[in-house]
């Protein structure tokens, strides 16, 4: 502002203009001059206050967006992370069910072959059982044999 339009008593504020008149103050005047130079200052700092307002208004926008933004983000990541825990609390009863599902008929069917092979091998676990018997009663026949010729030669000799 040029020094001349400080002087100009029409550019002050209506309430500044009052005590101009009010008083009868002069331009030149140097309380007049002392309230035109605090008034234009007053003035400037509250354009630099709005326009800080203003900047500071726009950062908080922006940060309160970007905060919506992370609130949002979270609130689905707590709905996934919940879908998730439900799934995980689901899986073993559907694991049980599959494991169940999937070694049901291997298991049936070893138990099958088991059984087939026990039915099979029952005439010759009998079969092998008689020719133990057979052979333990030859060793005793062997023994008993021996044992007389054992004697019969003692006895001769």
């Amino acid at each position: 502002m040029k020094p001349e339009e400080l002087l100009d008593p029409a550019k002050l504020p209506e309430d500044l203009q009052w005590v101009v008149t009010h008083y009868r103050l002069h331009p030149e005047d140097p309380v007049f001059l002392l309230i035109a130079w605090h008034w234009n200052r007053m003035n400037a700092c509250e354009d630099r206050v709005r326009a800080a307002l203003v900047e500071l208004k726009a950062a908080v926008d922006g940060r309160i967006a970007t905060l919506i933004d992370a609130a949002d983000t979270v609130a689905g990541v707590n709905a996934a992370l919940a879908d998730v825990q439900d799934a995980l609390e689901q899986k073993p009863a559907q694991l049980g069910q599959q494991f169940e599902a999937e070694f049901r008929q291997p298991v049936a069917n070893a138990l099958a072959q088991i059984k087939a092979l026990e039915k099979s091998l029952t005439p010759l676990t009998r079969t092998f059982q008689t020719a133990q018997h057979r052979q333990l009663l030859a060793a005793l026949l062997i023994g008993v044999a021996l044992g007389m010729l054992s004697a019969v030669i003692v006895l001769l000799a």
